[in-house]
């Protein structure tokens, strides 16, 4: 009879946990969702989603058992699209740039600092040349989302 007990208590504890988890989890992610997604529209995948200067602006819901999630901007005139880090319980952002080549088929994903460069001698002169379209997604990020670079 005890066994069944605590093997019952077990499960409660186990159910309880979970179910403390899933409210904080969905708690924090709708405050992130609130402070970045402010005036966004969702699109069929219920990603939030807007277009400023033709460039597309979108804040993501982080999964059940993610602890983070990501703002993006997507530049397709230029092929250089911004992610953001954004941790569901602290403040440390984290940046990186996907710049695509066309012309030789490749897409470099490259770690950024805070203020969008790289310490990577490989992608300097990359950034360099995309370094218009970098500025115009700084200038929308500040506008958007408050963030400086």
């Amino acid at each position: 009879m005890s066994y069944k007990k605590n093997i019952l208590k077990i499960s409660i504890g186990l159910v309880f946990g979970f179910l403390l988890y899933l409210a904080i989890h969905l708690y924090v992610n709708q405050q992130v969702i609130n402070t970045y997604a402010s005036g966004f529209g969702k699109n069929p995948l219920d990603d939030y989603v807007k277009s400023e200067s033709n460039l597309i602006l979108s804040v993501y819901d982080a999964p059940l058992f993610q602890t983070y999630t990501n703002l993006a901007i997507h530049n397709s005139k230029e092929k250089v699209d911004l992610i953001i880090w954004v941790p569901l319980y602290s403040k440390s952002l984290s940046y990186g740039l996907v710049v695509t080549d066309d012309k030789n088929e490749i897409s470099y994903q490259i770690d950024v600092n805070e203020h969008l460069e790289t310490e990577d001698d490989d992608y300097k002169e990359l950034l360099k040349t995309k370094q218009t379209a970098i500025n115009e997604i700084k200038s929308i990020a500040k506008k958007e989302w408050g963030l400086e670079f």
